[in-house]
């Protein structure tokens, strides 16, 4: 069997996010097909923030590299890829080529990805993934459509401002009591001295996790953070573009959780490579899909094959991000989600509606 063809389709759903009262953001999916020689096709897709028609140019000018070799070689495909990424091509491009492969290589054999690469489990635990709302009163009446849709546990996606936020999150807090896990993120909003702040009050709220208080860039302030705090540091995903330049921040200990996404920082075969570098430190792996469905598909089945994932990010509102799909993703009334079990990466395009959506071709 040889790749005999790729193509990519840019698709704007009309998506616009606020995140940390000061990133607003269009989502978009960049729609990847590789075709066979035997008919077989593999579909994946990356959300993106900015920028996706760079990354679909920058999928097409790979497409040398992999028309004429065997999809069944992914990793001697990922690790030509990989040399590729030394030129700082975007790392969506790399890894919806990757996730792609997958997904054929799961319907040639007729089962889901997660089974392939050795399943762990058929469902887990879903958090609903806030978007950043204007008052306090927006968040408590979010958070209450959350728990009584089934949710379990809440990720918060705060201001940035810190005096705000530790109100916010004292709030928040008090109003789901201390069953239920709670998280936050600040998208890199933070110093290190306004970070220290509200991670103390984190820790004496029993939050569970402070995602990107800082730069993924900062190290060193990292590092000291998560010595000073009890609360789990963890990163960003954005930033964290290979599993290799995670390993710097991990073993020096300044995160606790390693975050990754699949379609963000190398496909599902580095990010099972993360998982398996945090595990080896005795690390969670706690794997970001803040996407469209095609997105958080990819990413269910790395986090079905591994042992230390908690949870699954699931992006709200619910039901907003299976633009031109047949299958999406559904929360079960136990609060978790399970694992999609149909060939490949478990969930099917409607073409035509996907085609009706796409603003450019390469």
């Amino acid at each position: 069997m040889r790749i005999t063809d790729i193509s990519v389709q840019v698709i704007d759903a009309g998506k616009t996010m606020v995140f940390a009262d000061r990133l607003i953001m269009n989502l978009a999916n960049v729609v990847v097909r590789v075709k066979t020689d035997e008919g077989l096709e593999g579909v994946a897709g990356a959300s993106t923030y900015l920028g996706a028609t760079g990354v679909a140019a920058a999928v097409a000018e790979m497409k040398p590299l992999l028309v004429g070799e065997d999809p069944l070689y992914r990793e001697r495909i990922w690790q030509r890829l990989n040399e590729v990424s030394i030129l700082m091509v975007p790392p969506h491009s790399i890894a919806v080529l990757d996730c792609a492969l997958w997904d054929l290589a799961g319907r040639a054999a007729g089962l889901p990805v997660y089974k392939l690469l050795g399943a762990h489990r058929d469902r887990v635990t879903a958090y609903a993934s806030s978007l950043t709302y204007s008052t306090l009163g927006d968040f408590q009446r979010e958070i209450e459509a959350y728990l009584k849709s089934g949710f379990r546990a809440v990720k918060l996606h705060v201001w940035g401002d810190p005096e705000r936020d530790i109100e916010l999150c004292t709030a928040i807090r008090k109003q789901v009591g201390p069953g239920i896990p709670l998280m936050v993120d600040a998208v890199g909003s933070y110093s290190l001295n306004d970070a220290l702040r509200v991670g103390r009050k984190l820790d004496e709220l029993g939050y569970e996790w402070f995602e990107m208080p800082l730069r993924d860039s900062h190290i060193a302030a990292y590092k000291t953070l998560a010595d000073a705090l009890d609360i789990a540091v963890t990163s960003g995903e954005v930033h964290t573009r290979t599993f290799e330049e995670a390993s710097n921040y991990l073993t020096t200990g300044a995160w606790d959780i390693l975050r990754i996404d699949a379609l963000i920082s190398g496909g599902i075969t580095a990010t099972k490579k993360a998982a398996s570098l945090a595990e080896a430190l005795g690390l969670r792996c706690e794997i970001h899909s803040f996407g469209y469905t095609l997105n958080q598909a990819a990413n269910l089945q790395v986090i079905g094959s591994v042992a230390n994932s908690r949870y699954f990010e699931c992006p709200m509102p619910l039901g907003e991000y299976g633009a031109g799909m047949l299958d999406v993703v559904n929360l079960e009334p136990d609060g978790t989600v399970c694992v999609p079990g149909k060939p490949g990466l478990g969930v099917e395009v409607d073409w035509e509606k996907m085609d009706a959506m796409t603003v450019a071709r390469f």
